[in-house]
């Protein structure tokens, strides 16, 4: 699987990762020159998990590529894919949402321009007051 000049190394950067000690871990990942998949994929994991994103993605990719056999990469690999295709995809409907509600519309349940028709109802009984007249009379 990997050098067993490192092997104790990586076991005890998987046991800083187990104790949430991802920038230690990273930092001791950034020491060693033989890099292997097992490099990549735990320099991937920490990477992700003190928010370097991108670069802990291209990590565990390479991980994964290096070794297309073994479970726990690909794993890792597919999981972080799945969460960034499940959050631009939220991201997207969540922006959708708001382009269509450009149009003045607060509402979330109705989606359609309610919001609107009451602003016009509203500005429909102001005029109205200024000339004397009351187009609603709760208002």
């Amino acid at each position: 699987m990997y050098s067993n000049v490192y092997q104790g190394q990586f076991g005890n950067i998987r046991a800083l990762m187990n104790k949430k000690e991802f920038q230690k871990a990273y930092d001791l990942l950034q020491k060693i020159n033989d890099k292997c998949s097992e490099w990549y994929y735990l320099t991937g994991l920490s990477a992700m998990n003190i928010g370097y994103y991108d670069e802990g993605e291209e990590y565990i990719k390479t991980a994964a590529t290096m070794e297309p056999t073994n479970e726990e990469y690909s794993h890792a690999f597919n999981q972080y894919n799945q969460y960034r295709n499940d959050y631009n995809n939220n991201s997207y409907n969540y922006n959708r949402r708001k382009r269509n509600d450009s149009n003045g519309c607060c509402c979330c349940c109705c989606g359609d321009d309610c919001c609107d028709t009451l602003c016009q109802l509203w500005c429909a009984d102001q005029c109205c007051e200024c000339f004397g007249g009351d187009f609603i009379s709760c208002c």
